[in-house]
């Protein structure tokens, strides 16, 4: 993969700086992401793991989070439609598709690399 010419990136000069660049990142396209959908990323992702109490632990503090209370209650929120969808499978006894990116072949990953540099004006 190559990569464009571009300018150097600034230092950040503010505390809305990374905002500010999810923002120009995001400017020509329809969906706009912030720093918070990063972080609800994350727990998402957290949370499709089968990880040990201590592991969700250590996820949230390399959140920044003092607590894994902080990210449960601010964090990877489930939809009303998506919990109702989840508690009827539940009912009808059926398991969770795995669809985790960790589990595509190196070529569908970078396609899909590609896919989200270009969404951001980088590919």
């Amino acid at each position: 993969m190559q990569i464009p010419e571009r300018k150097p990136i600034e230092p950040m000069a503010s505390k809305d700086a990374v905002a500010k660049a999810f923002a120009l990142a995001c400017r020509d396209t329809e969906v706009k992401y912030n720093p918070h959908s990063v972080k609800d990323t994350l727990a998402a992702e957290r949370d499709r793991r089968p990880l040990t109490q201590q592991q969700r632990k250590a996820w949230s503090e390399n959140m920044g989070h003092e607590s894994e209370k902080i990210t449960e209650t601010h964090y990877g929120k489930l939809p009303e439609a998506a919990r109702f969808a989840l508690f009827e499978d539940i009912v009808q006894g059926k398991e969770e598709v795995e669809t985790a990116p960790r589990n595509l072949t190196d070529a569908q990953k970078l396609a899909l690399m590609n896919e989200v540099l270009a969404k951001v004006g980088l590919g």
